[in-house]
């Protein structure tokens, strides 16, 4: 969400990104890649040019800080508010808004490990809360494939998420939802990305795993 917002300001200009750190912690880890890789991938399907500078965590910000900032740069605050508001403006473009959800697609651009294990997680908790044993939803998680080998020799993981009723695939999300009989299908995504290029219906994380246990929206 945060790139998609961050992509409708900017456009073609670079944005230097302050506040980040503080929930994802200084310097290139894991987890700050991981998300910087959707933010970016967002930002630059929203009309931005996919470029950003984030205070305490990339590289030329870490090394020169503020001196990156332009004489006359302008000033943004993205907060909850603003979130909310691009959130909301999303077009919801299934012929039937009512239906519920056929197919889901968690990671475009491709997911990384640790976001793999952190959806071989959360997916079975969540059904061992409900008392269900598999997914509502046809699911697939999508990563690069050696991404995918590697997890597959995770062992229990992989084998709990595969149980639940998930699959794990290396094609591209994007070139399923191009296909027009898919392109009417009701199907979800955490993905802005996907949620630009194509009728799939965005939700955040939290809530597509909601809906996936579910079945409805």
């Amino acid at each position: 969400m945060l790139g998609s917002a961050i992509g409708l300001r900017v456009v073609e200009d670079v944005p230097y990104i302050v506040g980040l750190d503080s929930f994802l912690g200084e310097g290139l880890n894991e987890t700050t890649t991981g998300y910087l890789k959707d933010m970016g991938a967002a930002s630059a399907s929203n009309g931005a040019v996919g470029l950003y500078h984030v205070e305490g965590i990339t590289p030329e910000a870490v090394e020169m800080k503020q001196n990156l900032l332009t004489e006359d740069h302008e000033k943004y605050v993205v907060d909850d508010a603003e979130l909310k508001r691009v959130m909301d403006s999303y077009s919801v473009l299934w012929k039937r808004v009512d239906a519920n959800p056929r197919m889901c697609f968690i990671g475009c651009p491709h997911l990384t490990q640790q976001q793999l294990r952190w959806w071989a997680q959360q997916i079975p908790d969540a059904l061992q809360k409900t008392g269900q044993s598999r997914l509502k939803v046809d699911t697939l998680l999508c990563a690069a494939p050696g991404v995918v080998e590697k997890f597959r020799e995770s062992g229990d993981e992989y084998q709990r998420l595969i149980a639940a009723g998930a699959r794990l695939t290396s094609i591209c999300p994007l070139m399923y939802m191009s296909n027009p009989i898919s392109a009417k299908k009701p199907v979800i995504t955490s993905s802005n990305k996907l949620r630009t290029y194509s009728t799939a219906r965005f939700f955040l994380d939290e809530r597509v795993l909601d809906i996936i246990v579910t079945g409805r929206i």
